[in-house]
């Protein structure tokens, strides 16, 4: 891939400033953040295809037509610590490209990322406490707290994408904030700090979100969501099966008086190391075993035998990462429905992602969950990568996709 990196540090400087403390006077809410719109560099040119590519995250030499659109994408500080550790962080290059037929419209996205992080909150063992933990999905920051902070445990999270559409132009002044639209700053810790939601009844977004370990690399999807005017909270699921669920449960510690009630794994996958995931057919084929008693030690029960963690130290932590063991926190099954309707193929090289992914034109919806491709009109969006984060992620705004018709 063809990575640039030549910006200078005052394009950096002011990046950050239009993109972290201008208002648009005429939202309905005052703690909304707002980019200018950039005149250069926020086309992204999408070509009529007669043979479409094949979504295998390999590049086909038909993308060689479609232009590419280039930038970078920088956490901005939307308050209340919430992007804590990684504010200002950046991703010094972006390539989009994109191409379309008479049903389906096709994206190739290429990003610097010099982590592949796919060990989201995995089970650990804590030998002091004898208790079954989750690494935190989150930075932990030393106490007390440094300036500036510094962080003894990094987070243990996956990467992810995400693209913003204006459903059916319900957006006010969408073209020139895009994703700021709905971006609200500046909450109380009761309201989630910041948070998505519109401005106005009617207002929706369409949010397609590429999660690694949630579809992203074991069912090929991409979650799609939507955003409402929802008050705090306007991020909604499509219609269509969730997809993943938590792998945890609680139970009584053996012979407990009074009983103790435990978190631990629900799941797991007998001598199998490094793994990420458990696949739901992993469960019914009885691949993956359930968890059925934890005694005082921490020692599990399962259907063929046990884990002894005081003794295997593979399911403990192992310095900065965790031991070979480790139990996923995730179990997969595909997204169905609306929010399945995204299909993809993505590839880590070593220094960064390749992603190839489709949607329909037009998905036939009639909910109000999705973006309407058919007319070939212009589109305005907002791209934004998490780098191994839940939340925080660099962003690009008021870019724009134009068919080539």
């Amino acid at each position: 891939m063809n990575w640039t990196y030549g910006h200078s540090k005052s394009m950096l400087l002011i990046t950050l400033i239009i993109g972290v403390v201008l208002y648009f006077g005429s939202c309905t809410n005052d703690d909304q953040l707002i980019e200018a719109p950039m005149v250069n560099g926020r086309d992204l040119v999408s070509v009529k295809v007669t043979t479409p590519p094949v979504i295998d995250g390999t590049i086909d030499e038909m993308w060689e037509n479609s232009p590419e659109l280039q930038f970078e994408t920088v956490v901005p500080d939307p308050g209340g610590d919430i992007f804590r550790g990684y504010i200002g962080n950046t991703i010094p290059s972006v390539i989009l490209r994109s191409a379309y037929d008479d049903e389906n419209i096709y994206f190739l996205a290429e990003w610097w990322d010099p982590t592949q992080s796919l060990k989201r909150e995995p089970w650990y063992f804590d030998l002091n406490s004898k208790r079954w933990k989750i690494e935190s999905g989150a930075p932990l920051f030393a106490t007390p707290p440094t300036t500036p902070p510094t962080t003894p445990r990094a987070a243990f999270y996956e990467d992810k994408i995400a693209m913003l559409w204006n459903i059916d132009n319900s957006v006010s002044g969408w073209d020139a904030g895009t994703c700021y639209k709905s971006c609200h700053a500046n909450m109380g810790a009761n309201d989630g700090y910041g948070r998505h939601h519109t401005n106005n009844p009617g207002e929706r977004i369409d949010m397609w979100h590429w999660k690694s370990v949630r579809g992203g690399l074991n069912t090929y999807q991409f979650d799609d969501q939507y955003q409402d005017n929802s008050f705090p909270n306007g991020r909604k699921s499509d219609s269509g099966a969730a997809g993943y669920t938590n792998n945890t449960q609680k139970l009584v510690i053996t012979g407990s008086v009074p009983a103790i009630t435990v978190n631990v794994p629900k799941y797991f996958i007998p001598n199998r190391t490094d793994y990420n995931w458990i696949m739901g057919t992993e469960i019914t084929d009885g691949t993956a075993r359930l968890i059925t008693t934890v005694d005082s030690n921490g020692v599990l029960t399962y259907d063929g035998g046990i884990i002894d963690p005081t003794a295997d130290t593979d399911f403990r932590r192992d310095g900065a990462t965790v031991g070979a063991k480790a139990i996923p926190y995730i179990y997969m099954s595909p997204f169905d429905g609306s929010r399945g309707d995204i299909t993809c193929k993505g590839i880590y090289t070593g220094t960064g992602w390749v992603l190839e992914y489709k949607r329909a034109l037009s998905t036939g919806d009639t909910e109000s969950m999705d973006v309407d491709f058919s007319s070939l009109d212009d589109q305005s969006f907002g791209f934004a990568i998490f780098e191994n984060a839940q939340i925080a992620h660099s962003i690009k705004t008021n870019l724009v996709l134009k068919f080539n018709k």
